[in-house]
């Protein structure tokens, strides 16, 4: 038996992305345009590798229950996954971050001695989630399309939704991009899907940060527009059932605070987010197809959207002084 090493990483056209371009187009083209790596390294592998042992932690959990569903795979048997810390032994071998194992292995171990038991029961993890911007019975909105839809990057006029009732697409209308004709998707990576006692199904989203402090990572999140898309697409899943969102909040460093909040609705934001995530992204397209200088995109230029709550953004030695900034 070839045991699983679980993929914890980005989803194929996640939220990061467009996220990016509602925050700051310019902050947008650096990424995807540019290839300039803005988030530091040492988080974000810090944080790939606790996502790693909690995915496999919580699948051998879900596994031992009777059945999970692993990046849209069910599993019945927990000997399909590497044990926590082997599989984050096994993703540094392919990815690096040695230098931060001691302190992962730690921070997970001290997780597991203040929860040492399931949160419920495992309904999925790290399981990868699309929809699709169309119309569903004469309801126009973003829809969670069937796991079986292949590839979107095409153009195509309709696809079955989750449970088989047909999306007519609303395809991009920007000639000159290459995606022009092609379907608006959005796709999610649910890190842990759980069932508890009530039969309500929440979507947990596991965050690993040097300093845990609940009530503000809370607000921040709530507006967060990953998040209403994880609730748009949770409504459509899992119906009635369906119980929200939930953040794990898990620190890296002692005193080890672990802090499970749930995310406030947003429900008004939610009602039109389909229509903000059209609109944005035909402004992303005609920006692509304009050729403009990727260093001359539009830039937010705002104080609290340059410096916020973790400081200057991590991009701004660039907007001060373009392509010298890399050395600053």
């Amino acid at each position: 038996m070839t045991e699983k090493l679980i993929d914890a990483g980005r989803s194929l056209r996640g939220w990061s992305r467009v996220g990016n371009f509602f925050k700051c187009p310019q902050l947008y083209s650096y990424d995807q345009h540019l290839h300039i790596d803005l988030i530091p390294a040492s988080a974000l592998t810090r944080g790939s590798m606790g996502h790693v042992m909690q995915a496999h932690q919580h699948a051998i959990w879900g596994a031992r229950q009777g059945s999970v569903l692993v990046d849209g795979v069910k599993h019945t048997d927990s000997r399909d996954f590497l044990e926590p810390a082997e599989a984050m032994s096994v993703w540094c071998d392919q990815y690096g971050g040695d230098e931060h194992f001691d302190r992962m292995l730690d921070t997970f171990d001290n997780y597991i001695m203040q929860y040492p038991d399931p949160p419920g029961r495992i309904v999925a993890v790290e399981t990868s989630v699309t929809a699709v911007i169309g119309t569903r019975e004469g309801q126009w909105g973003l829809w969670v399309v069937h796991p079986d839809v292949g590839d979107l990057d095409q153009p195509v006029t309709s696809v079955p939704g989750i449970d088989g009732v047909v999306i007519e697409i609303t395809p991009l209308n920007m000639p000159g991009h290459d995606r022009h004709d092609c379907p608006i998707y959005l796709t999610r990576r649910m890190d842990l899907v759980v069932e508890d006692r009530m039969g309500r199904i929440a979507i947990w989203d596991h965050k690993h940060q040097a300093n845990v402090q609940p009530n503000r990572s809370v607000d921040a999140y709530a507006i967060d527009g990953g998040f209403a898309a994880f609730r748009i697409m949770g409504r459509q899943l899992y119906g009635r059932n369906f119980g929200g969102l939930l953040l794990n909040l898990i620190q890296t460093q002692p005193s080890w605070k672990v802090a499970r909040r749930s995310v406030p609705p947003t429900p008004h934001r939610d009602s039109h987010f389909c229509d903000m995530l059209w609109r944005a992204e035909h402004s992303l397209a005609q920006l692509e197809a304009s050729n403009l200088d990727p260093w001359m995109w539009p830039k937010a230029m705002n104080e609290t959207a340059c410096y916020g709550r973790y400081g200057a953004c991590s991009a701004i030695k660039l907007c001060f002084f373009g392509e010298r900034g890399k050395v600053c």
